[in-house]
């Protein structure tokens, strides 16, 4: 699976997951999501990856609204890192953790330093 570098640790974007989880499960699995109802400032998204043998996996994350230059895409922003962080807990595209590439991306306060190449390779969304 392709990776990304984000301050020097290699991580696997949620494009190539789920890639892989249609290559590992084909017709067998299924990946689901749903909004998790919370307040006006933040969404919630909660995924859950339903695989061939039964076995269900989730994962969850939020984002604000208003906090900023992803505040206009919250949801897909949620989203994407839940569905991230449930194919990491199924043991899909993990190397060093769970996090997304856009997890690690939150927990700093700066923007993102990536490449044009980085980010048209990264599953996550930019604007």
């Amino acid at each position: 699976m392709k990776t990304i570098n984000i301050k020097g640790k290699e991580y696997v974007p949620v494009v190539e997951r789920v890639k892989e989880f249609y290559r590992l499960h084909g017709e067998n699995g299924f990946i689901t999501t749903e909004i998790v109802p919370t307040n006006d400032e933040r969404v919630v998204v909660k995924a859950t990856v339903h695989l061939g043998s039964g076995r269900i996996i989730t994962g969850h994350s939020q984002a604000e609204y208003s906090k900023g230059m992803m505040g206009g895409v919250a949801l897909e922003v949620a989203e994407t890192s839940a569905v991230g962080r449930a194919l990491g807990f199924a043991n899909i595209g993990l190397l060093d953790g769970i996090a997304s590439a856009d997890e690690m991306r939150k927990t700093t306060n700066q923007p993102s330093k990536l490449t044009k190449n980085e980010i048209e390779d990264s599953s996550e969304p930019f604007l």
